[in-house]
């Protein structure tokens, strides 16, 4: 069996308690849990996937400290759902954008990439998008389910929306609108029941997320045009 390492981020080490918990009750037990509380959001992930390829794991399990297995067999069944060359994210109940909540992928394809570490907003979303364009075979799967309980707060609400507006223009911009719109897609749409003040703010913050577009569109349009000048240039002296 290749070595299978579980990879958490969280801001303190007592944020990892809970999902610890979990853990210990899985069925599968041939693992290691790896965390890191390291900088940003994308440093903590690349310390704590430079911690596990430096172990020799093999196939890497991605959770967030919120988010917790549904069964005693998350794990046996997210081992079994792993493909080479794949990043494959299982079910997730109350879902979001495909991110690093419940995934299960080759390790080998992080001794080649890692996340950008200045992107201070959908990091993930872009790693995702950069690795479709690579051809990495990225998807949903419908297995190893897990709950994902993340804080919503206003201001949350507030400054997440404005800023994944805008980096979601600069990944078009770097990687095309069909990489993006390949990672853009909730687990589930519709049937889900949200109190008025909860609809309210993913309301705001899709309003928001419009906005940083807008801003996304000025500040990051360079990029798209050196983009297509050095494919222009390419063409012509390829």
């Amino acid at each position: 069996m290749p070595r299978v390492c579980v990879i958490s981020i969280a801001k303190s080490e007592e944020e990892f308690e809970r999902l610890k918990r979990a853990l210990e009750r899985q069925t599968f037990r041939d693992f290691e849990f790896i965390t890191s509380t390291k900088g940003s959001i994308p440093e903590a992930w690349n310390d704590a996937i430079s911690k596990a390829l430096s172990k020799g794991c093999e196939i890497l399990v991605f959770t967030e400290s919120d988010a917790f297995p549904l069964n005693e067999r998350w794990l046996e069944e997210a081992a079994a759902n792993f493909k080479k060359e794949a990043v494959l994210k299982g079910l997730e109940i109350n879902p979001t954008y495909f991110n690093m909540c419940n995934l299960v992928a080759d390790a080998e394809i992080f001794k080649r990439v890692r996340f950008d570490e200045s992107f201070k907003s959908a990091e993930d979303t872009e790693l995702f998008a950069r690795l479709i364009k690579m051809g990495v075979e990225v998807k949903y799967v419908n297995a190893f389910p897990v709950v994902h309980i993340p804080t919503r707060t206003w201001r949350k609400t507030l400054a997440r929306g404005l800023r994944n507006g805008m980096y979601f223009m600069k990944i078009m911009y770097m990687h095309g609108k069909d990489a993006l719109q390949a990672v853009s897609t909730p687990n589930f749409v519709g049937n889900r029941v949200h109190p008025i003040g909860k609809r309210l703010q993913i309301i705001v913050e899709n309003v928001l997320v419009l906005l940083g577009l807008l801003i996304g569109a000025i500040i990051y349009f360079p990029i798209l045009i050196r983009r297509k000048l050095h494919q222009k240039n390419s063409e012509i002296h390829g």
